[in-house]
C-alpha cells in the first residue's frame, strides 16, 4: 500500500514538473482578439465581405434532431451562434433553443431579423455560459472558432448540462477547412479522457445548402460528448477553480491535462 502510494506521488510530482503546472488562464482566454462584424466573414487571410448573411451551411434537414441525437423539447444553448441558421433550424424542428454570440452587433441583428424566436438572446463569451448546473440539456455549435483558446473551456462547461455538448463541422473532403477538423477531435478526446465521459465522432449527410448553392446532402462531422454525475461534479470544481484562482491538487491535475488543448499564450503557471 505504501509502495503504491509512493509511486503515485512520484508520478504526480514528475508529471506536474514536466508540464510546468500550466493551467488555462481564464482572464486571457476571455479577452478575444476579435468578434464577428455584420456583413463580413473571417478566415486565415483576415476579414472579407460576404454577399449572403448566413453561416457556411444552412441546414434544411427535417431529421436534424435525430441525426444530432437531440430530442424534441431538449433545451439547447447555441454558442457562437453567428447568423443563427443552425440555431433557428434546431428550434423549428422542436428543440428549445437559447441563442448566444460574443458580438453585440450579431445578437441584435439576429433578434431583429431572424424570424425564429429564441427563448433568450445572450451576448457573452461562450466560456462563461451556462451559468447554472443542469440549466440545459446540450451546448451546441456549428464551426465555432477558438478550438485552441476558449472552446475547450466552453465544452468543459457543457459537462454541467443534463446531457453534454455537440460540435458540428461541414466536412468537404479535399477542401480547405483550416485546422478545425484536427482540433475538434483532439478536444473531445482530451475531455473524454480527463473527465471519464463517452464521446462519439460521426460522419453524417445532412440536407442543406452552402452559400449561393443548391440544396443537397452535405457531409458533416458531428462530435458529441456525454456527461455524467461524476463528470459534472469535476467540471464544477474545475470551473470554480479557474474563476477563483484557488486550485485543489485534483483540479490542478485535470486542468494541466486540459491545457494540452490550449495554446501556450492562454496558459499560466501556478504553484501548489
Amino acid at each position: 500500500m505504501i509502495l503504491c502510494l509512493s509511486a503515485k506521488v512520484i508520478y504526480t510530482f514528475f508529471f506536474v514538473l514536466i508540464n510546468k503546472m500550466l493551467v488555462p488562464d481564464l482572464k486571457k482566454i476571455i479577452q478575444p482578439t476579435w468578434s464577428h462584424k455584420l456583413g463580413y466573414g473571417i478566415n486565415q487571410g483576415g476579414w472579407f465581405k460576404v454577399k449572403i448573411a448566413s453561416q457556411a451551411v444552412t441546414p434544411e434537414d427535417p431529421k436534424i434532431l435525430d441525426k444530432l441525437g437531440i430530442k424534441k423539447g431538449d433545451k439547447v444553448l447555441a454558442i457562437a451562434g453567428y447568423y443563427a441558421n443552425w440555431a433557428s433550424w434546431l428550434a423549428k424542428n422542436g428543440a428549445k433553443v437559447d441563442y448566444s454570440d460574443i458580438s453585440r452587433q450579431m445578437v441584435n441583428y439576429v433578434k431583429k431579423n431572424v424570424k425564429t424566436k429564441f427563448g433568450k438572446y445572450i451576448c457573452s463569451n461562450y466560456e462563461l455560459i451556462p451559468k447554472k448546473e443542469k440549466e440545459y440539456d446540450w451546448t451546441f455549435t456549428f464551426e465555432a472558432c477558438g478550438s485552441t483558446q476558449g472552446l475547450p473551456i466552453a465544452y468543459l462547461r457543457s459537462l454541467l448540462n443534463n446531457k453534454g455538448g455537440i460540435l458540428v463541422l461541414y466536412y468537404e473532403k479535399g477542401g480547405h477547412m483550416g485546422g478545425k477538423w484536427r482540433r475538434y477531435p483532439n478536444l473531445v478526446k482530451n475531455l473524454s479522457k480527463i473527465y471519464k465521459i463517452r464521446y462519439t465522432i460521426k460522419e453524417l449527410k445532412i440536407k442543406g445548402h452552402k452559400k449561393g448553392k443548391k440544396t443537397s446532402y452535405l457531409l458533416h462531422r458531428v462530435y458529441t460528448i456525454k456527461t455524467n454525475n461524476r463528470a459534472r461534479e469535476m467540471a464544477k470544481e474545475d470551473l470554480k477553480s479557474l474563476e477563483s484562482n484557488k486550485f485543489s491538487k485534483e483540479s490542478i491535475r485535470r486542468l494541466v491535462k486540459l491545457s494540452k488543448s490550449i495554446k501556450r499564450e492562454f496558459l499560466k503557471e501556478i504553484k501548489l
